[in-house]
């Protein structure tokens, strides 16, 4: 047997899961990155924009707005101490002033007068405020109409945040590959329980089916799947032993009628056979492969009822009438062993169920009571509610179950040492509890040698 396709299959699974796991851990990991940059952005740009604040409110203090005038043609002041500002201006009514710290050979007063005075951000150009650049304006309206800007370099934070950017980029590509190696080392560790798993069910397949997972001196996490799969390893192995029973059952079963077929048709290709033996021999055939497709078709129809796939035409079916049809059938086989059948059934018990199936059931447990009871003896069959379900009993003085076989009744095709003498296929019982189980009801058995035997099927009421 070839594991390749398996292999490839599992390999291409865990490809799949670690590219998943690795993007997952990637894409969280590029959201921190984003999420700690744009923290340290808001936290710089208002750093900056509360120093200029700060800065602002000191000269203010130190200069009144009351003390600067204006004139028609506005103009461009120079005075020291702004506070470290790069500059200042006012605008009111289309007049301005505009301070300047005479060390800042950047500021281009053109520019500044023509700069709005509602222009107001962290990192921004003069030439184009919606560009970055390196300067922090802040804007404000102060009493009586007077409108202030204040702005100053911000080379450094600028700087240092295109830094923090820079790093940030090597950050995410540093973390695709942190990323891809944990992907691979939690796959790795994931996959390795599955390993032990492997390794330990080709233990047991090398040793011959004969042994059993330990989950002792496993991982708490393999215990409970070690038992499971002990489970199951019983299970099938119970399986193939009935399996390997019922083969010999069938195999035993079926000698006899196919030996009989093949003794009669060689009879029957005699050469001084007349037409009657000839006609006897194939009806003698045709008896016998009535006997072997029955034998078959009730093993199917177990088959069916166990597997759960048995289709069943239920319906509202009388019980006390299904019985009383079933028993008139049986009359006559039971006055050839001077058994008489009584009958206690509850009038009015209605059961959903298939009424040929059902039928069937109470035909084989009837023949059942018939077939091992003793001579003169008796049958009874009663019927009773009880609750929401109806009990229904049959019982005989017979010969019994001994104890050793009464658990293996149930069984497909076993029958016990005191049924050998009579005729049957050992799957009249078997039946009986698939088609009773399909229904959803039970059915039991007590027995005593030599007492008699106890059928008892519960079936649920029909609502």
């Amino acid at each position: 047997m070839s594991f390749a396709p398996v292999r490839i299959g599992f390999f291409t699974t865990r490809l799949r899961f670690t590219l998943q796991l690795f993007l997952i851990l990637w894409v969280v990991f590029i959201g921190f990155v984003v999420v700690v940059s744009q923290f340290i952005k808001y936290q710089m740009k208002n750093d900056e924009i509360s120093d200029i604040g700060m800065r602002l409110s000191k000269y203010l203090k130190v200069n009144p707005i009351s003390a600067l005038s204006f004139d028609s043609s506005g103009r461009r002041g120079e005075t020291g101490g702004l506070q470290g500002l790069a500059f200042i201006r006012l605008v009111r009514n289309g007049e301005q002033i505009l301070l300047a710290e005479s060390s800042s050979e950047l500021v281009d007063f053109q520019k500044l007068a023509a700069l709005d005075w509602k222009v107001s951000g962290v990192w921004i150009s003069l030439n184009d405020p919606k560009h970055h650049g390196i300067w922090t304006i802040v804007s404000k309206t102060l009493t009586g109409g007077i409108n202030i800007q204040a702005g100053k370099e911000s080379r450094k934070s600028a700087d240092l945040y295109n830094r923090i950017l820079s790093l940030c980029r090597w950050a995410v590509a540093c973390g695709g590959l942190l990323a891809l190696g944990l992907a691979l080392f939690c796959i790795k560790m994931g996959v390795s329980p599955v390993k032990k798993i492997h390794s330990d069910i080709s233990a047991i397949l090398d040793d011959g089916h004969a042994g059993m997972l330990l989950p002792e001196d496993r991982e708490p996490v393999l215990v409970d799947l070690y038992s499971q799969f002990n489970r199951l390893l019983k299970q099938n192995r119970q399986l193939v032993s009935e399996m390997q029973a019922s083969l010999d059952n069938v195999a035993h079963d079926l000698r006899t009628p196919m030996t009989r077929l093949r003794a009669v048709a060689e009879y029957g290709l005699q050469e001084d056979t007349d037409m009657q033996r000839l006609k006897d021999a194939l009806s003698d055939c045709l008896e016998e492969s009535e006997r072997v497709l029955s034998m078959l078709g009730i093993m199917m129809s177990v088959a069916e009822a166990e597997s759960g796939t048995m289709h069943l035409q239920r319906e509202p079916v009388d019980l006390a009438a299904s019985l009383a049809d079933i028993v008139l059938l049986y009359e006559y086989v039971a006055e050839e062993k001077k058994i008489e059948i009584v009958t206690r059934l509850q009038e009015n018990l209605l059961v959903d169920a298939d009424r040929t199936r059902m039928a069937q059931v109470w035909a084989n447990l009837l023949d059942n009571c018939i077939k091992y009871g003793k001579e003169g003896g008796m049958v009874e069959i009663s019927s009773e509610s009880d609750g929401d379900e109806v009990i229904v009993v049959f019982a005989d003085n017979g010969i019994g179950i001994s104890a050793n076989e009464i658990h293996r009744i149930w069984d497909r095709l076993y029958r016990g040492d005191r049924s050998r003498s009579q005729p049957g296929l050992g799957l009249g019982l078997n039946y009986v509890k698939a088609v009773v189980e399909a229904h959803g009801g039970t059915v039991g058995v007590d027995s005593a040698l030599q007492k008699g035997t106890r059928f008892t099927v519960r079936l649920g009421l029909s609502v």
